[in-house]
């Protein structure tokens, strides 16, 4: 008699963690660094007015009486290149920010990271923990009743980063050891921040940091953070802007979203600085559409971003690299009805995806003890599959050992789909198990270089599709890509 597919699946692998979680064992975060209100930048320009008036999109320049509801001047960009960016406070990894690694040590806690290095590790998880649940797009027009209810591509990525071992502590760092080098392919990036101060400075504070402000007399900024603790870790978020209006820490996120023909050809982004939104609703040119992307692409990994930082929502400005057309507040409960079905879910699944990445880091810094290590982690099929390798070797190819995540819900005292888990308001209990691959290395790295072709695929997407590969822009008419092993990754995410 053969063996089952589940049996000869053990024979490939040796149990190394596992246990049952119940429903109270998920609590909130902690805070251990509350951050002062009044140093937490807010809005200029009127655009307090997004947040108080709720429901739906604000035109910047209203389309039917061509009145500006906001100051012209916020319609048009400036250029990145006239801008002083040098001027601004650097990102600093986890890794080298000494406040907050002499904080974790404070804590108490083992593992730490940003929002930036643990969102795509998060995203892997929930991919796993709700078998990729369909998205709720009934709030759309019947333009969309048939459009695709999965998540992009981009959404499941493989995610790596490096944790770097410090005296009794990792932090994690991104690895963007894959990422692509054409500074055109990042011009969202750096977008995006000078449209943060864009909107939260005055004119004449904007001015500052421009280059052609030679004077060297521009606000000198500090960025600011919250601290949140769960378990043994501890992770650091930015905190964006704030309004006394909003409900709880009255903390939102910025997020600016380029249309939709710029993130799908963002090599050729230039060529798109004609192209407008022309309406609130519709399958092209509308804000409905962006709005579809940011659910399908973007929603999971604002949901999780907001949650680190206790923040409310997310004030998203719609553009296309050279102007402005308008801004929509999006708050978490709102997310949540998209995501996972109905309101007040995400904290549930949040906590949960919290919990078992702490799981994940324990066995992953078993591999190689005290050593810092690089991870890459990638959902396919039915676990969360973590490769581990020392970050530094004496010579020849470093070891890699290949760790496995499975997961089963439990409601009613029964097992239940993670699709249903997701949706329902009972309590949740969680079995899970962390496995190693005792195959061969030779059959190891060939799963691992599986996954780092899919992540260098984001970049060679786009020339792929103009030879003609079967990747559908559009996001219309296309089938599951997670049904695939072979699938062509197109990034639609966002900046």
């Amino acid at each position: 008699m053969q063996p089952r597919s589940s049996e000869r699946q053990e024979e490939k692998t040796v149990v190394v963690s596992g246990g049952t979680l119940l429903d109270h064992f998920f609590q909130p975060l902690k805070d251990v660094q509350r951050a002062r209100s009044k140093r937490i930048p807010q809005l200029a320009h009127g655009l307090h007015k997004v947040l108080r008036r709720r429901g739906g999109v604000h035109w910047l320049r209203d389309p039917d009486t061509q009145k500006y509801n906001f100051p012209k001047y916020l319609e048009t960009i400036p250029r990145v290149e006239d801008f002083a960016f040098d001027r601004l406070p650097a990102f600093t990894p986890s890794s080298q920010d000494q406040g907050f690694v002499a904080s974790v040590r404070r804590a108490g806690c083992r593992f730490a990271g940003s929002t930036s290095s643990l969102t795509g590790i998060l995203t892997q998880i929930y991919l796993l923990l709700s078998q990729e649940k369909s998205l709720n797009i009934s709030d759309l027009s019947e333009d969309f009743d048939k459009a695709p209810r999965f998540f992009t591509p981009g959404q499941r990525i493989p995610a790596s980063v490096i944790l770097r071992y410090q005296n009794g502590i990792y932090t994690t760092d991104y690895d963007g050891e894959r990422d692509s080098d054409d500074p055109e392919d990042i011009i969202l990036l750096p977008l995006g921040t000078l449209l943060e101060k864009f909107l939260t400075l005055s004119k004449d504070e904007f001015g500052g940091f421009l280059k052609s402000n030679t004077s060297g007399q521009y606000p000198k900024l500090t960025d600011v953070h919250r601290y949140a603790k769960y378990g043994r870790f501890l992770m650091r978020s930015q905190l964006d802007c704030y309004d006394q209006a909003l409900p709880g820490t009255g903390v939102f996120d910025l997020k600016t979203r380029a249309i939709s023909a710029i993130r799908h050809d963002v090599h050729n982004y230039l060529n798109y600085i004609n192209y407008n939104i022309e309406s609130l609703t519709g399958r092209e040119d509308s804000f409905e559409r962006e709005y579809y992307d940011m659910i399908r692409s973007a929603f999971l990994e604002y949901s999780f971003q907001a949650r680190i930082g206790n923040m409310d929502g997310v004030l998203v400005a719609y553009h296309n690299t050279a102007r402005i057309f308008g801004f929509q507040y999006i708050s978490l409960r709102e997310m949540d009805r998209c995501l996972f079905g109905r309101e007040g879910a995400g904290d549930r699944v949040f906590l949960r995806c919290v919990a078992l990445m702490e799981l994940f880091y324990e066995q992953i810094t078993k591999c190689f003890p005290r050593r810092s290590v690089k991870v890459t982690f990638e959902k396919r099929s039915s676990v969360v599959r973590a490769w581990v390798e020392p970050l530094e070797v004496d010579g020849g190819e470093p070891p890699v050992v290949e760790l496995q995540l499975s997961l089963r819900s439990i409601m009613h005292g029964r097992f239940m789909k993670g699709s249903y888990a997701i949706y329902a308001n009972y309590p949740w209990t969680l079995q899970y198990r962390i496995q190693r691959n005792v195959e061969d290395q030779a059959t190891i790295l060939q799963n691992r270089n599986r996954a780092y072709n899919r992540q260098l695929s984001i970049a060679n997407s786009l020339p792929a599709t103009r030879e003609g590969s079967a990747v559908d822009p559009e996001g219309f008419g296309a089938s599951d890509p997670a049904l695939s092993q072979s699938t062509v990754l197109v990034d639609e995410g966002t900046v």
